[in-house]
């Protein structure tokens, strides 16, 4: 007759839990594995632990607890992004209100889709820092031209090498700037900030499927077009999600709630084209102290006594 592990691991588990079972009673007929508290339903009550429990086998750690420990799918990112995609003013408004059991939590939403877009841009890095570069003035000509290749060829590489890094690091501004105007509906500003968290992690997926078929095409006249165009659902976007989070202020009409998430929409765009403007000037300062060289010289002025000659 063999010996089976399984069982007897499984029965020495629950005999050590049913020993330390709280409230002292009498062991339960059916008792979770971990603290021995009698179940009830599908998870333990006491602990939170699933009431279905077995061993470990190669096959479920490569189906379920690889791409759990992962994706965390059985907790909501799929079913997250598309309420994001159909009804993403109303999907945060119901995780604020304490509906979180479904949905993905907006940190991790964040940080798993901003990570995966980087990681497919990246293939394609070299091609999109070419087209960008391509579009702009030579460094033939003034020194002063010639500086401001320089520092555009170097903007452009740290855009790309990081192409989400300014967002990411935008984003508690940002999100100061939207509770301005929605503090109205009653938001304070970590919810404000967890509600940008799901906005700029769907819209970061959303600019990558504009971009990818341009990247895939190789095309640098269709990859320029593209990423100009990725503000443009961004703009959209965050307005609809904006004027649906201004539904908790119902005292605002519509035309005040897309008002006020239309300015929400323009003063990020705003923080956005402030934050490249810095970078650039810091870029130009440091250009300009490792390449002297470059540096625009003025003319001499003439003395009115050459200038008569």
């Amino acid at each position: 007759m063999s010996f089976d592990y399984s069982s007897h691991l499984t029965a020495v588990v629950a005999a050590e839990a049913l020993e330390s079972a709280p409230g002292g009673g009498p062991p339960a007929q059916h008792a979770c594995l971990d603290c021995g508290a009698a179940l009830t339903d599908r998870f333990c009550a006491h602990c939170g632990q699933p009431a279905d429990t077995h061993r470990i086998t190669l096959k479920h750690l490569l189906l379920h607890d690889l791409p759990h420990s992962v994706w965390h799918v059985d907790k909501g990112l799929a079913f997250t992004f598309w309420q994001m995609l159909t009804r993403p003013g109303l999907t945060i408004r119901g995780y604020l209100a304490g509906q979180r059991t479904r949905q993905f939590r907006p940190v991790s939403y964040l940080l798993l889709l901003v990570g995966l877009a980087a990681l497919v841009m990246s293939a394609f890095q070299v091609d999109l820092q070419q087209a960008m570069l391509s579009s702009q003035p030579t460094g033939a000509g003034s020194p002063s031209q010639g500086l401001m290749a320089v520092v555009i060829e170097r903007y452009f590489s740290i855009v790309m090498k990081h192409p989400y890094l300014m967002q990411l690091v935008l984003m508690p501004l940002n999100a100061l700037v939207a509770w301005l105007l929605l503090r109205r509906a009653g938001y304070n500003y970590a919810e404000v900030l967890l509600a940008n968290a799901f906005i700029v992690g769907t819209f970061t997926v959303l600019n990558l499927a504009i971009l990818l078929p341009a990247l895939l095409v190789g095309n640098r006249a269709f990859l320029q077009l593209a990423s100009q165009l990725v503000y443009i659902p961004t703009l959209f976007y965050t307005l609809w999600v904006n004027a649906q989070l201004l539904l908790a202020a119902p005292a605002l009409t519509a035309a005040r709630r897309y008002g006020r998430a239309l300015g929400i929409s323009l003063l990020q765009i705003g923080v956005l084209l402030l934050a490249a403007v810095v970078c650039v000037a810091v870029l130009t300062f440091q250009v300009l102290h490792e390449r002297p060289e470059l540096r625009p010289h003025t003319a001499p002025k003439k003395s009115p006594t050459a200038a008569m000659r």
